[in-house]
């Protein structure tokens, strides 16, 4: 698992489960998998796993994030009191430049997120997709009115969304060992359980995304949905920064 962290393996995670359920998914047939999707429960979208972990994501990952950002600032924090009161800043100064960046990476995820689900829901509307009891224009509101999203290009917002938030815990993940490695700081009990927390639910999320490339949406529909996913993090943890003015005034 720190081979995988430590070397951002991760980042492929995502393409290889598409490609991995586009292959079934080309080999098994459509008649089969229609069959196994109506007969199993599991892979229903409507079973527990896709309820708690897909449905409610975006909860379960707020808990994480803030966990590991917690945990991150609590290190820092406590570094920089260890140091001489004449070569630091005021430790209120020192705890908002610590918690600064967290802040606004969770703004800015929560922002891109509202703005490509926009893309999608309008996209889906535009190529003559609708809700199948009401005139809503989104996706969620539909599902929680117990409708279906059908006969539109449905670009998959499982693997949107789920690579989105699965990509922002792996780097802060990579962030919290590296940090630690650099500063020789020993592995705590509670730096293992987050860990082992946050890498259970990646895993629940992993299945839910090989359910979704075998059994659900157009390899096209599931190869933006994946594309989407990599906007966020990629504006959060390069092109931010990668840009000298944008980094300072954000993070």
């Amino acid at each position: 698992m720190n081979k995988i962290i430590d070397t951002k393996a991760f980042l492929l995670v995502y393409p290889c489960i598409l490609v991995q359920g586009a292959l079934v998914n080309l080999i098994a047939g459509a008649s089969r998998l229609e069959h196994q999707r109506d007969t199993y429960y599991i892979l229903s979208s409507k079973n527990w796993i896709n309820q708690i972990f897909a449905y409610r994501g975006n909860l379960i990952w707020t808990i994480l994030y803030v966990a590991l950002a917690s945990f991150q600032i609590h290190m820092r924090v406590s570094r920089s009191g260890a140091l001489p009161l004449d070569a630091r800043s005021s430790r209120r100064d020192s705890l908002m430049r610590t918690v600064k960046p967290y802040l606004v990476k969770l703004a800015l995820k929560n922002l891109a997120l509202t703005l490509v689900f926009l893309i999608i829901d309008r996209t889906f509307i535009w190529t003559g997709g609708s809700c199948s009891i009401s005139d809503t224009k989104s996706a969620e509101v539909c599902r929680h009115q117990g409708g279906n999203w059908e006969n539109g290009f449905d670009i998959s917002g499982h693997f949107c969304f789920l690579t989105t938030v699965s990509l922002v815990l792996w780097l802060e993940l990579s962030a919290s060992q590296k940090y630690m490695s650099i500063n020789d700081i020993v592995s705590s009990r509670s730096w293992h359980f987050l860990r082992a927390s946050v890498v259970f639910v990646l895993v629940t999320w992993a299945f839910v995304l090989s359910v979704t490339a075998i059994y659900y949406h157009t390899f096209l529909e599931k190869v933006l949905g994946l594309a989407m996913g990599y906007i966020c993090p990629g504006i959060m943890y390069w092109a931010i920064p990668a840009h000298q003015k944008l980094s300072s005034l954000l993070y």
